[in-house]
């Protein structure tokens, strides 16, 4: 049986993700917070399929605020 892809995030001190990446690309996740864990390219390619917009604007501004009290930690 094959082992889950884990998605981690990297949030900046207003608690907005500022990296995300996958347990395939990552071997040390010190630092880290795991958000999720599942089967196909959306985990194995976090960093482009995980989320639904952009970590950022053009402008450089983070977008998605890591909330885990909620429900929907985003």
């Amino acid at each position: 049986m094959k082992q889950p892809i884990e998605v981690y995030v990297l949030v900046n001190n207003e608690n907005y993700i500022i990296a995300v990446n996958s347990s395939l690309f990552l071997h040390d996740t010190e630092g880290w917070i795991k958000i999720d864990e599942g089967f196909g390219d959306r985990f194995a390619h976090a960093q482009t399929q995980y989320f639904d917009k952009p970590l950022a604007d053009i402008e450089g501004n983070y977008l998605i605020k890591y909330e885990p009290e909620k429900n929907n930690p985003f």
